[in-house]
């Protein structure tokens, strides 16, 4: 089977198609092999070959784990969104406890006269 296939400066696979790229390279290459399984951005275009680098993989498998595990965007706002609720639910309770002990001083002060 024919393939073209666009790299990046550094020569890896950024790109393939079935159909001719300009510019990009044609590469003869067997319909069960592992470039189809793997992630084509962890072969790198070196004299007309395909050569698989397994630390590249490692390595982008890695970046894709902490961008799973690390929270959106969306997911940070609503947890500081929560938290900051819970202070200014904190701070209505302090201010009313407040009240409550200056209201408990006035009417000790009131029964010592």
């Amino acid at each position: 089977m024919e393939i073209y296939i666009t790299t990046n400066s550094e020569g890896y696979v950024d790109g393939y198609s079935d159909c001719e790229i300009s510019p990009g390279h044609k590469i003869q290459i067997s319909e069960e092999d592992q470039f189809f399984q793997r992630g084509f951005a962890s072969y790198k275009y070196i004299a007309g070959e395909l050569v698989y680098e397994e630390a590249k993989d490692k390595m982008m498998q890695q970046q894709k784990q902490i961008k799973e595990a690390t929270p959106s965007v969306n997911e940070q706002l609503i947890a500081t969104q929560e938290a900051l609720t819970g202070v200014y639910e904190q701070n209505a309770n302090l201010q009313q406890q407040l009240i409550d002990t200056q209201i408990a001083m006035v009417e000790m002060f009131e029964a010592a006269l």
